[in-house]
């Protein structure tokens, strides 16, 4: 595999050494492996899925529905398992043949704390431990995807990745670094073969799951969104690691993390660009002890209603945490290099009115 990287000037965080071009090279990606990927209709799964049958990998995905499967793949679909992934059955099935298999291992639980516990911590962390288990028996090799929110607030890239749940502030945040215990555990007692990327907040085209980011984008297109709030994280373009995914097949080295982000930005950075696509005005933005007053509210209002609440406490300890990342490590091993946040918002909005899920009034 041949890699070109051309190096040019610096990027506007101070933490990355250089923004890197990926020029045009020739990916020889093994035809003989079976990548696997749990959630492959989930919005991290079905754009990486997308990206391996386009290189023409056989790709086995763990679905649970049949209807979104076919809305998101249509006839260029992946060999499809459809069960959760509690069901032993299901995930058996998925390692049919003799392999190699490389797992992506996408399927959590996102949530902002506005559902049920137990099932965070079913979907999240048991459902890493019986990957994981299944990744040892069958020599498979895992590219486990968590969340920077598992970090806790230490960003050291040249450190090695210690999960410490109790060092988390929201109950995602501890389940994602217990699943990753249990993953590099794994790696260290068991001899597995799998590396951590630790995805900061996902935008782009492909977000059949209703996000929520991807609901605050369509309550302002749609004007339905009362008020901004003051603060934010740090979203990038998820098409930016699918493009280096065979890089990161190839090199990704066992016990390892990768950061993958952009730089940090506020909500108003992104509604700005909306509104300049749609002559929509950004709405007052609220302070964010005045937001976290009102949280209780209207996660008391949402139950009542039925509907899933927009801000919630734990989504407010998320907008006001460091989200400055560090991703020299994940460039020089990779060529990752985020493109700008305006573009992404852009095609983010292109996708929703393209699939009827924003409509302009």
């Amino acid at each position: 595999m041949f890699y070109y990287i051309r190096f040019l000037k610096k990027l506007q965080c101070p933490q990355t050494l250089a923004s890197v071009q990926i020029l045009p090279y020739n990916i020889c990606m093994d035809k003989t492996i079976t990548y696997i990927v749990t959630g492959c209709t989930g919005y991290v799964g079905n754009v990486l899925t997308k990206k391996l049958l386009d290189e023409g990998c056989r790709v086995v995905g763990l679905a649970r529905s049949r209807k979104k499967a076919q809305r998101i793949f249509g006839e260029h679909a992946p060999t499809l398992v459809y069960g959760d992934i509690s069901d032993c059955n299901a995930l058996d099935a998925l390692f049919a043949g003799d392999g190699p298999f490389v797992v992506i291992h996408t399927i959590a639980k996102v949530t902002i704390g506005e559902g049920s516990r137990r099932e965070l911590y079913n979907v999240t962390v048991e459902g890493t431990r019986e990957v994981t288990a299944r990744c040892i028996t069958h020599h498979a090799r895992l590219l486990h995807i968590s969340s920077t929110e598992a970090l806790g607030g230490i960003f050291d890239e040249d450190a090695t990745y210690v999960p410490d749940p109790a060092r988390c502030e929201t109950d995602y945040a501890r389940a994602k670094a217990e699943a990753d215990r249990i993953v590099l555990d794994a790696v260290r007692e068991r001899g597995l073969n799998a590396s951590i990327l630790l995805l900061a907040s996902v935008l782009g085209p492909g977000d059949y799951s209703y996000s929520h980011m991807t609901q605050m984008m369509i309550e302002f297109i749609e004007g339905r969104l009362p008020a901004s709030v003051k603060g934010g994280y740090n979203d990038f373009d998820i098409r930016d690691v699918a493009d280096v995914l065979p890089a990161i097949v190839e090199r990704a080295k066992a016990g390892e993390s990768y950061i993958f982000a952009n730089r940090p930005d506020e909500i108003n950075d992104v509604l700005s660009v909306i509104a300049g696509m749609t002559g929509r005005r950004v709405p007052r933005t609220l302070p964010l002890w005045v937001a976290k007053l009102g949280a209780p509210f209207l996660l008391l209002a949402a139950k009542c209603n039925g509907t899933r609440p927009l801000y919630t406490n734990a989504a407010l300890k998320a907008l006001r945490a460091r989200a400055d990342f560090p991703l020299g490590k994940t460039q020089r091993t990779f060529g990752y290099a985020p493109r700008p946040l305006e573009e992404t918002v852009r095609d983010h909005v292109r996708f929703l009115l393209d699939e009827g899920m924003a409509h302009l009034k």
